[in-house]
């Protein structure tokens, strides 16, 4: 099973040096869902069914929000520290501003000339990031990924350059599961809402 790319002619002349080049992008097969992670990692020999798996996923992912919400780092080994992170462009704080910790609208430095005891928000949004960590580095995934074009873009490189597209991709080829990965539909489980 190997990680399959598309190549993108980038269009955009703002970079010096980069318009008209071709660029790699992952072709995306779908969402997988909790659900459908449950499923697939009841499919991994473990001893727990699908549904305990994903009555423990969902307790994760509240907890793991709930936690970060509350400015703790989460660490889940060998995948990544999950954390809240916020956006924001700085407070004038000058006589007469108002200034609030909450979320809001991000005021200009012009509108604030204007008139400095408008409501200055220190967040613009709050976000949940993730941080790799373990074997989920950069540099460990890909060493573990193997890459592959996909057949639309093995067509256009022969169509450019006249010679066939090479699929040596790096990495430890074949490392990955042998198993089919899960169907990416809209629901939950194949066939539910029909």
């Amino acid at each position: 099973m190997a990680l399959e790319l598309n190549l993108t002619k980038n269009t955009n002349d703002v970079i010096q040096g980069v318009k008209g080049k071709y660029f790699a992008r992952v072709e995306y097969k779908g969402t997988i869902g909790t659900s459908q992670l449950a499923k697939h990692m009841a499919e991994h020999t473990t001893s727990f069914s699908k549904g305990e798996i994903l009555g423990m996923l969902t307790d994760m992912v509240s907890c793991i929000k709930e936690l970060a919400l509350l400015g703790y780092v989460i660490k889940i080994d060998d995948l990544g520290l999950f954390k809240c992170s916020v956006e924001s462009n700085g407070l004038t704080l000058k006589k007469d501003a108002k200034v609030s910790a909450g979320v809001g609208i991000q005021r200009k430095d012009e509108e604030l000339a204007e008139n400095i005891a408008l409501q200055q928000f220190a967040i613009g949004n709050v976000k949940l990031i993730m941080q790799a960590t373990g074997e989920t580095t950069m540099d460990e995934m890909t060493r573990a990924a193997s890459t592959t074009f996909t057949s639309k873009t093995k067509a256009l490189v022969k169509s450019l350059t006249g010679n066939e597209a090479d699929d040596g991709g790096s990495g430890s080829s074949g490392s990955g599961s042998s198993q089919t990965p899960p169907s990416t539909n809209n629901g939950d489980e194949p066939g539910e809402g029909d």
